[in-house]
């Protein structure tokens, strides 16, 4: 059982962790300009002009696959040339791009995100990244269902699991909405438990210490869990169509500045995703994109649950909808009533891209 004093110290930890995630938010919407340490700061950076390279801010992932992909192949057919900057955080991206550090990037669909959009910032989602399913992000830790079987017992009602420790990566970001969702699923919700703000590989160990029931982990990392018996997902993938769960993002005074780089290179996005959509994500290609990008072993990566990209760059806005709706419900936006989806994604330069 845990005592009283360790919730008190966990909560001291959230209290921090939201703290800090209001202070990151805080600097985007006050639209500072300034380099802070995520990339190549200065006043010179991402204005793509005319025989510039474009700016892309992205993260050491394998959902961001599509973003490798478009660089290492595709981005010279389309006649655009592109400068990949790594930073440590989707939050990063949004306030580099929404402050001009960066012309494009790609984020989760997040209360920053959101944010930036209701205080008049120059940041759209323009095109999905990756989408996925709650069912392959969700996993239990291993001491307390011992195998997949176990997990899905356990899955079935975990009421009383209220008051215990669950971890997602970070405050505000789409995997505490799929957190969300599958403590519903589970009779429990995100206000019932405690939340720790872990990154995904370290939650594998806590996975296998108990140290939480259960956490939201990003690919190849519930894999790596389930091979190594630090937890076990409940879940098979379902059949039916995946949520999306991350986007690209233009700085639109950028693209509006820039329309030949900013339809250049959603046509070379484009490309990827469509191949992306036809051939798998775990081809020997793919799989040498991702180890060269993010050091990822092949191997795990060739056995995880693939991401899902809509050749055409389609996105379901109603189901987004659900995504914006569940930080509302969490008071982790800076507005009352809910934005339409349609002045969140701007797809006109996709569709200038298909012919739409």
């Amino acid at each position: 059982m845990n005592t009283t004093a360790e919730y008190a110290s966990r909560s001291t930890r959230r209290r921090t962790a939201i703290a800090a995630a209001g202070a990151a938010a805080a600097l985007v919407l006050a639209g500072c300009a300034e380099g802070d340490g995520m990339g190549n700061g200065g006043e010179d950076e991402g204005t793509g002009g005319d025989g510039e390279a474009i700016q892309i801010a992205y993260l050491s992932t394998g959902s961001s696959l599509p973003m490798f992909l478009t660089a290492e192949k595709y981005a010279e057919e389309a006649g655009v040339d592109v400068e990949m900057i790594e930073v440590t955080s989707g939050n990063d991206a949004i306030t580099g791009v929404a402050t001009g550090q960066y012309d494009a990037g790609f984020a989760g669909i997040g209360s920053a995100a959101y944010n930036a959009v209701a205080e008049g910032l120059p940041v759209r989602y323009v095109a999905p990244m990756h989408a996925g399913y709650v069912e392959d992000y969700f996993i239990l830790s291993s001491e307390y269902g011992g195998s997949s079987d176990e997990a899905a017992d356990l899955a079935e009602d975990m009421s009383d699991y209220a008051g215990e420790t669950f971890a997602v990566n970070a405050p505000g970001v789409v995997t505490e909405a799929v957190l969300g969702f599958a403590l519903e699923r589970v009779n429990l919700s995100v206000n019932e438990v405690e939340v720790e703000y872990i990154p995904f590989p370290d939650q594998v160990p806590a996975l296998a210490n108990g140290g939480i029931v259960g956490g939201v982990l990003s690919e190849p990392f519930p894999t790596q869990a389930e091979n190594n018996g630090s937890g076990y997902r409940p879940w098979e993938t379902p059949d039916e169509p995946p949520m999306p769960f991350t986007g690209i993002l233009y700085n639109t005074d950028w693209a509006e500045a820039n329309p030949e780089q900013a339809e250049g290179y959603m046509a070379a996005y484009q490309m990827a995703a469509e191949e992306l959509d036809t051939g798998g994500w775990d081809t020997p290609e793919m799989l040498d994109l991702i180890e060269q990008y993010t050091g990822a072993d092949p191997e795990i990566v060739a056995q995880s649950r693939q991401h899902h990209i809509d050749g055409e760059l389609h996105v379901d806005l109603d189901r987004v909808l659900e995504l914006q709706e569940f930080y509302m419900e969490q008071g982790s936006l800076n507005y009352d009533e809910i934005i339409p989806e349609e002045e969140i994604w701007d797809f006109s330069w996709r569709d200038a891209v298909l012919g739409d």
